[in-house]
């Protein structure tokens, strides 16, 4: 489906494309789609730089990065300007995955515009800059240069660690996005032909990865809930620390009183506490550092899994040429992006086990720490207070004393939830079942090629 819409030529959902190049860029494969929305047919397509279709209002820095992630070996994701040979212009969120011998980008029409707009309106800044940079005579490599390290500044400003981090947030949702508007693999009458087989299989590992897709939610919904929490980390690091604090700096004046050996065991135990917090917030680093990558990895698999079933399918319609060619590049990146899903899955499940086990051992030493401070002050009151320090008001000393005692730690009540919820979330991938189906997809290939 599509439609203009001024000079922006507009397309649906369930227009997935894609395109393969050699290591410099050049295009091999294309499908129709591409061919279609860019306003070049196959033949001027093929052997040509991809830059083709670039427009001129697109950052060159935005490519800048994009490049240093394929040379790095990751995949890359970046939201692109078009224009087609017509004039009109054609957004995109575009792909793309480092293959053995060149690329595979795969495009979908963009759907998450409150991450959308914002960039837009970075690219004004940066390609302004970098006009305005080349017309005081630097070449196009510097001009490329410059622009990253301008458009790093914005994504910075977003919160983005640079463009990896920038695609493990915006594949995802883009892709979910897909998935609401029910795009997915398509279904035809089933037959012994590879094509067939192809599509098939794609449908099956599609079905395969749903439960993983909804327990990645069920991770994100954890890492909001943690996240959430842990804002007010630094809060109950300092009431921990002060109250450590407080039971150096009153006594007893009873030389026979419990005061002194109670204090001690409120300033191990917070100490303790504060230690447990700082290595619960690294805990947490970790653990939404991995699942943003398990995100990324399956999201990435899932989309590529889509393509190759769109494709198949319009393959089979007769709306594409029969191409084992396109079909083995697409399945060559779903074996890279299973690779490193694997262990990434199994690092996953094992850090939200650790972690549910230091959420359950802050909880308790808070509590501990609470009920014997609160036994200090209760004696301090019953037999009077003397300060550590001289010239130090005693009085007031107590009554903070009181007041963090009674406040103790509310936190400990949803971060015992959270631990619940930890207990209850899973990451299972059937790697062997995976492998099997491409596996399967490889016989057909090879059987299309014979």
């Amino acid at each position: 489906m599509e439609y203009v819409d001024g000079n922006e030529r507009r397309f649906g959902a369930a227009d997935l494309f894609f395109s393969t190049t050699d290591a410099k860029g050049v295009i091999r494969r294309t499908n129709r789609v591409f061919n279609t929305l860019s306003r070049y047919s196959a033949e001027q397509l093929i052997g040509a730089p991809h830059n083709i279709i670039r427009h001129d209002d697109m950052p060159a820095g935005a490519f800048r990065l994009m490049w240093d992630e394929l040379e790095q070996g990751r995949a890359a994701c970046v939201y692109v300007l078009n224009r087609a040979q017509d004039g009109m212009d054609y957004w995109v969120f575009a792909t793309v995955a480092p293959l053995d011998d060149g690329y595979l980008s795969v495009r979908v029409r963009p759907s998450n515009h409150a991450l959308l707009d914002p960039i837009k309106q970075m690219y004004a800044r940066v390609r302004a800059a970098e006009r305005e940079y080349a017309a005081r005579g630097h070449s196009r490599h510097e001009v490329g240069e410059y622009g990253a390290r301008l458009l790093s500044e914005e994504l910075g400003k977003e919160r983005f660690r640079g463009l990896y981090s920038f695609a493990r947030a915006a594949l995802p949702r883009e892709l979910a996005l897909l998935v609401v508007e029910g795009v997915r693999v398509p279904r035809r009458i089933e037959s012994d032909s590879p094509m067939s087989i192809v599509l098939s299989m794609m449908g099956a590992i599609e079905r395969d990865t749903d439960e993983l897709v909804h327990q990645l939610g069920e991770y994100q919904d954890l890492i909001n809930g943690l996240g959430a929490w842990t804002t007010g980390v630094r809060s109950v690091v300092d009431r921990a620390a002060r109250v450590g604090s407080l039971v150096t700096e009153l006594t007893s004046p009873d030389p026979d009183s419990s005061v002194p050996a109670v204090a001690e065991r409120v300033r191990e135990r917070s100490t303790q506490a504060v230690e447990l917090l700082q290595q619960f917030n690294s805990s947490l680093v970790a653990l939404y550092e991995v699942v943003s990558e398990v995100r990324f990895r399956a999201s990435m698999m899932r989309l590529h899994t889509l393509m190759t079933g769109i494709f198949a399918a319009a393959v089979l319609d007769g709306a594409e040429d029969d191409s084992a060619d396109a079909i083995g590049d697409l399945a060559e990146a779903l074996m890279a992006d299973l690779e490193p899903l694997v262990p990434a899955c199994r690092n996953a499940a094992d850090l939200a086990g650790r972690m549910d086990a230091d959420m359950r051992s802050l909880v308790s030493n808070l509590d501990r720490v609470k009920r014997p401070f609160q036994r200090w002050i209760r004696a301090l009151r019953d037999e009077g207070t003397q300060p550590r320090t001289e010239g130090a008001d005693a009085e007031a000393l107590l009554r903070e004393a009181e007041e963090l005692g009674e406040q103790g730690f509310p936190e400990t009540s949803p971060l015992a939830e959270l631990a619940a919820k930890a207990r209850g979330v899973v990451v299972t991938l059937d790697e062997h079942v995976i492998r099997e189906r491409v596996g399967t997809v490889r016989e057909a290939l090879a059987r299309m090629q014979e």
